[in-house]
């Protein structure tokens, strides 16, 4: 007799404590700001720059933290990055509503930033490709799917909160939730399937594949440890700085466009919560854009997937310019979101492919240093908006990078 096969891989539950960790780490940190922004500037007396400065910092911090978090995750493991990073952001999430200064915003938003990227970034994404080989894209499109949804979701709900019980208390509840869900994935998360007896996407330990090295096996450091890919290495090959360049070019326009787009519509002449419906229309298919990119990771060329995705995203944020046509703002949803949506489920999906799923970690922590460009993103758009009265300019920025990074991907080799 022999046990009966579990109906579910535990990996899939892996998975899903990864998409609650993006879902929160991202729509706190970033969609949030759409509710938030104008309340806060019209009760604090500041501009929209002002705010912008603070993404901006908060970026800083928080992807300078990544390497940080990398190298931690790979001697102490994930749990306790996860329960640490959501109290931090909890905590922080809730006083950001109640300073009074400047520079006590600025301050909790860093911290914001940083607790955020202990249960979210690399963190979440390490959890997901450690349990996963053949169903990488597939795995990380789910988990990835909470940055977009938190769009649809969070923004719509802090706006509301906010209407209904004010700024303080609306970020008092959502910084409970925060923080709640550290000891949740206390409880969940393991770090890899070897650890519990399994191997990567619940394939059955005799699998051929697995024994005759097609696929790499996790070695438990406490039996053998290396750095295939130590930064000397890795700053000698074209593959990280082109990737690297690539994705982080993408990013300047995605946060630029989504930080701000309810501001934009409603700029336009839509009433605040039509706005804030549309933003949200485009974070929702955002969500079904990273899914739906990862599983097309599994089937094709994740490099040939990457380069489609970012011209899509170039003609989306063409359909924003427009001007005086329903046509092309109803087209412009669905083609810049869906697009939009697979930059952070193909970016670790090409990482792991290039450099196996056991350096993964080692790898990222390095190369992720490269999304802080996307603080550039806060600054054009915010720039763009108080000097012209339009995000126009800064779309056409944006849509310049793209094209640039749809270059770079081209040009990629295949690492060696």
């Amino acid at each position: 007799m022999t046990d009966p096969k579990p109906k579910i891989y535990y990996g899939w539950y892996i998975a899903t404590v990864a998409f609650w960790g993006y879902f929160l780490a991202v729509g706190t940190g970033f969609y949030a700001f759409n509710a938030f922004l104008e309340p806060l500037c019209n009760a604090r007396g500041w501009t929209r720059t002002d705010l912008n400065l603070a993404l901006v910092i908060g970026t800083i911090f928080g992807f300078s933290s990544q390497y940080i978090f990398g190298t931690i995750l790979m001697k102490t493991g994930i749990r306790r990055l996860m329960l640490a990073g959501s109290l931090t952001a909890g905590i922080s999430f809730i006083f950001m509503a109640r300073v009074q200064s400047l520079w006590q915003f600025y301050l909790f938003y860093s911290l914001l930033f940083i607790g955020n990227g202990a249960y979210g970034g690399i963190v979440a994404s390490t959890a997901v490709n450690n349990w996963f080989v053949e169903k990488r894209g597939k795995a990380i499109g789910l988990a990835t799917a909470g940055m977009s949804l938190s769009g649809a979701i969070l923004p719509v709900a802090a706006l509301l909160l906010i209407q209904y019980i004010g700024i303080e208390n609306a970020a008092l509840c959502i910084g409970l939730v925060m923080i709640l869900f550290g000891p949740m994935a206390w409880k969940i998360v393991k770090d890899w399937p070897e650890d519990m007896g399994m191997l990567p996407d619940g394939l059955p330990v005799n699998k051929d594949s697995y024994t005759t090295g097609q696929i790499q096996i996790h070695v438990p450091p406490s039996v053998t440890s290396s750095d295939e890919w130590p930064l000397a290495r890795l700053v000698r090959t074209d593959v990280f700085w082109k990737l690297g360049a690539a994705f982080g070019l993408m990013m300047i326009g995605t946060v630029g466009v989504m930080s701000q787009l309810k501001p934009r519509f409603a700029d336009t002449g839509f009433s605040h919560m039509t706005a804030m419906m549309m933003m949200a229309a485009t974070a929702l298919v955002g969500a079904a854009g990273k899914y739906s990119w990862g599983l097309m990771c599994d089937r094709f060329d994740p490099k040939r997937v990457a380069i489609a995705m970012t011209v899509a995203n170039a003609l989306g944020l063409g359909l924003a310019l427009v001007k005086n046509s329903m046509t092309a703002l109803i087209i412009f949803i669905p083609v810049f979101g869906f697009s939009m949506g697979g930059i952070m489920s193909t970016f670790p999906i090409i990482v792991a492919t290039l450099f196996g799923r056991k350096n993964f970690a080692s790898v990222l922590r390095y190369i992720s240093i490269f999304l802080i460009l996307q603080m550039f993103g806060y600054i054009i758009a915010g720039q763009s908006f108080d000097i012209t009265g339009s995000y126009d300019t800064a779309y056409w920025i944006f849509i310049s990078l793209d094209l640039i990074a749809a270059l770079l991907l081209c040009s990629l080799k295949k690492n060696n």
